[in-house]
């Protein structure tokens, strides 16, 4: 015995190391599958043109004198605790209140002594986020009286300024006037970046609605917050890196946002005057229907009979398969409508609605559409390939024996079983099939018997 078992030592050794190699790489196929899932979430969230979507904005209308330190803590700490733990970045823009341009600036037509004045603004921005065109950037330590700015370039193009010009704006809550010298002009260095967010002008450099604003004035950080203007609101912007993020930190990413968001305006350090929005949420909820899959509307194909429903189910990043009808109806004065007929229970949670036809979800909608009551049927079970029927008929014609079958799908198709002659005799009727679940037409009968083959 032992001499027999030594001869299958080389076939042994096959079938483990077989059973290792499959093993292998079943495990590197589902690593592999991780490591794809996780690339496309990352490069995702890291998209420039959806950059807005991942941001967290953070905005006080006022702080108390000296509050701005314990601000900008309070608002990294809270930004670290909504990203869940990842490297957060943190731009800020800290602006002056309003100041009235000279009237000398605006043009002839609008030089009405009534009207009221073109608006300004001191602004703090973050210096990466433009580009200076001509002359130089405000310094912190200017050698005269004035405050230094720069200007954006539309803004000095519409009021006729250029480096070295002064001018003096009439402080439009309380205070004294500020005297100005331009030295430079600027530009933002991407106008669809998030962080001009946080610029009521969105980086345009010119608004008007009710008045005309030009800016923001770029000054030194120390200009809005040191006491030399009037003071105004503050905003954050905080980023987030991911890098490292994977797909199964999703949840826990959207739960911090949505908790951060709610917890941010009452933090003791901005005092009750901050607002706070974070549409992460809402981008990784696209995130993941991007990933499990999209609608898919088959309208017709070449395949038909049962499998249809196996098969459209069956295409790489299909989640499921639902059926429908689409079909047109006659009305009155030549018109038409359109009739749609839908597996309720299929769809409710992925038909989109426009807003106008309803105000309550689709699922309500639908719910009212379902079938009452258990389905009439005969449930098969899975792997059956032939259905055997016994059926009579009574009466002068015969007539075609038909079954609707329904796959698992609830794609439901129509067999003909074959023809049932009127003479009130049993007679055997069967079809071959693969589906799960049988609804019969208006014929009776009861099943005989259902095997395998």
């Amino acid at each position: 015995m032992l001499a027999r078992a030594r001869a299958h030592r080389p076939l042994l050794a096959a079938a483990r190391l077989t059973i290792l190699l499959t093993t292998a790489v079943l495990a590197a196929l589902a690593a592999y599958s991780t490591t794809i899932g996780d690339a496309s979430l990352r490069h995702a969230l890291a998209n420039p043109r959806d950059a807005a979507g991942t941001t967290l904005l953070v905005k006080a209308e006022s702080l108390p004198e000296g509050g701005r330190t314990a601000a900008d803590a309070a608002v990294r700490r809270a930004a670290e605790q909504a990203y869940d733990g990842l490297p957060v970045t943190l731009r800020t823009l800290a602006r002056s209140g309003p100041y009235g341009l000279p009237p000398s600036l605006r043009p002839a037509d609008r030089r009405a002594g009534s009207e009221e004045p073109d608006l300004t603004h001191f602004a703090a921005l973050d210096r990466t986020q433009v580009r200076l065109t001509e002359g130089r950037m405000p310094s912190a330590r200017p050698a005269g009286p004035e405050i230094e700015v720069a200007l954006p370039v539309v803004a000095a193009r519409e009021l006729g300024l250029r480096p070295g010009a002064r001018i003096t704006l009439d402080n439009r809550l309380r205070g004294p006037a500020a005297r100005v010298l331009v030295t430079g002009l600027y530009r933002p260095a991407d106008t669809s970046a998030p962080y001009w967010q946080l610029d009521e002008l969105a980086g345009r450099g010119i608004v008007t609605v009710h008045f005309t604003t030009y800016g923001p004035l770029l000054a030194d950080p120390a200009v809005p917050t040191g006491g030399r203007v009037s003071a105004g609101p503050v905003g954050w912007l905080a980023s987030a890196d991911f890098s490292g993020t994977t797909a199964g930190r999703i949840d826990a990413l959207r739960t911090a946002m949505k908790e951060g968001v709610a917890a941010l305006p009452h933090a003791p350090a901005l005092h009750g005057s901050a607002t706070a929005a974070g549409d992460l949420p809402a981008t990784l909820d696209r995130v993941e229907r991007a990933r499990a899959g999209t609608q898919v509307r088959v309208l017709s194909n070449g395949t038909e009979g049962p499998g249809r429903g196996a098969a459209y189910a069956a295409v790489p990043g299909v989640r499921s398969a639902s059926p429908a009808l689409r079909s047109t109806v006659s009305l009155s004065g030549g018109r038409q409508a359109t009739v749609l007929a839908l597996d309720t229970a299929g769809t409710a949670g992925t038909l989109l609605m426009r807003p106008g036809l309803a105000d309550v979800p689709v699922r309500t909608v639908l719910s009212g559409l379902a079938p009452k009551g258990a389905t009439a049927g005969v449930r098969v079970p899975a792997g059956t390939a032939r259905l055997a029927l016994t059926a009579s008929l009574r009466g002068a014609d015969a007539a075609a024996v038909t079954a609707t079958v329904e796959d698992a799908h609830g794609t439901p198709y129509p067999l003909t079983l074959g023809e049932l002659p009127p003479d009130g005799r049993p007679h055997d009727l069967d079809e071959s099939f693969r589906m799960l679940t049988v609804r019969w037409g208006t014929q009776t009968g009861r099943p005989r018997s259902i095997c395998d083959e």
